[in-house]
């Protein structure tokens, strides 16, 4: 009886939100509803859509909510077959779920062929594209430049993950309150997100080829994740309640002097006025991991993109807004403006945001190999079941061998599912 009031309330919900929509036929003005994640997300996306509608002419509804309602809410209504929202908002790891329910794209090649190629790719399956890509990013490895020069540490010396953590022992100092590594580890797509991209370092993926089964637990894997777990010993003892907040605040304090940061993030660290601003850097690379054969790493990209209802009333104008928030000129306003993290590979170098983000260049270099999340309908529940272990290695409870076996025993059941 719960489950069926909470559907009852969720369909309410829903057709209050997008009551807008049954109006369209009173009216000859066309009219586009979307909703984003609130938070950065949110701010960038609405301040497009609304630039968008004044361009227009048109009414343009922009809703935000957390990010586990947005979802609720878009799959929900998509798979009731509503007109509404018009246009999907899509984290990635969504992809595999929404796709089925979404508008073939036919976007100007001149815009698509602009963005970064593993952003697109996220939204793409057998060839057919089903969004654009509206803000996405990588971690990159911030260092603070400072405390290199004061401990002789040359930053185009660091090439693997070797490297990284042989400085991040050296300079971990928890008397002085100084922790070498940092991250956000506090929800399992953050702390899953770290580990796969030492994981990919180490030249493993989380499934085999054909996604029958894992590889992680594999020779490899096990010293990709001990390389990671050893790190989170360099860091504070919090670390695995770090979110994005905290890890941001760690580096702005200077508790934190090296760690993985999503791209979009590096604004707020170096944001003016604070202590340590002006003394943040990048390594222009992804660490490769001993072993895996390769002259670098791969950084797991992640972010938003933006897709069509394929029972929209307005497909063509949903296109074109897609188009518009997508191409270089609107990409370039809410990377500087308001910090969003650009999809469109010329605005990296582009000299109004290398002002506002003086190491874009070395950002775009960072991500340059990148390829995206495991895709899979059930890879949420995985990397749970994934990140459950990873905690319980961090913290001793278990070795990293025990760990890694007990998660590909639970991902396995529910690939087998």
């Amino acid at each position: 009886m719960r489950k069926i009031i909470a559907v009852l309330l969720c369909i309410a919900m829903t057709a209050i939100a997008f009551a807008g929509g049954a109006n369209e036929k009173a009216s000859d003005t066309p009219k586009l509803t979307m909703m984003f994640s609130s938070g950065g997300a949110g701010s960038s996306l609405t301040a497009a859509a609304e630039k968008f509608g004044e361009l227009k002419g048109i009414e343009v509804e922009a809703l935000t909510f957390p990010i586990s309602e947005v979802y609720e809410k878009q799959i929900l209504a998509l798979a009731s077959n509503q007109a509404t929202p018009d246009i999907i908002a899509i984290d990635d790891t969504w992809f595999p779920v929404l796709k089925g329910y979404l508008e073939p794209l036919d976007i100007d090649p001149a815009i698509n062929e602009a963005f970064v190629p593993s952003y697109r790719d996220a939204f793409v399956d057998e060839g057919v594209q089903y969004a654009v890509p509206v803000r996405m990013g990588g971690e990159v490895i911030l260092y603070r430049t400072d405390v290199f020069e004061e401990n002789n540490i040359d930053p185009d010396s660091i090439k693997t993950w070797e490297d990284v953590l042989a400085v991040a022992q050296q300079l971990y100092d928890p008397e002085n309150d100084t922790y070498s590594w940092c991250g956000g580890y506090n929800e399992p797509a953050y702390l899953v997100m770290n580990w796969l991209n030492i994981l990919s370092g180490y030249g493993v993926d989380a499934f085999n080829a054909d996604k029958t089964g894992f590889a992680f637990n594999s020779e490899q894997g096990i010293k990709a994740t001990k390389t990671f777990v050893e790190l989170t010993k360099c860091a504070s003892p919090g670390i695995l309640s770090y979110g994005y907040n905290e890890e941001i605040e760690a580096f702005q304090n200077g508790s934190a002097v090296m760690g993985e940061l999503w791209t979009a993030r590096y604004a707020a660290v170096n944001k003016e006025g604070l202590p340590y601003t002006g003394k943040f850097a990048v390594l222009p690379i992804t660490p490769t991991g001993d072993g895996a054969g390769t002259e670098y790493g791969v950084d797991r990209v992640n972010g938003w993109g933006l897709g069509i209802n394929r029972n929209c009333k307005n497909k063509e104008l949903a296109e074109e807004f897609l188009e518009f928030v997508g191409s270089f000129e609107e990409q370039k306003r809410l990377a500087v403006e308001y910090s969003n993290s650009p999809v469109v590979e010329a605005v990296f170098s582009d000299p109004d945001y290398l002002e506002a983000v003086p190491v874009a260049d070395d950002m775009a270099s960072a991500i340059a190999h990148g390829i995206t999340r495991p895709m899979h309908v059930r890879w949420q529940e995985m990397e749970a079941a994934i990140a459950a272990e990873l905690q319980r290695a961090i913290i001793g409870q278990v070795t990293v061998e025990e760990a890694l076996a007990a998660a590909e025993e639970t991902c396995m059941g529910i690939l087998e599912d």
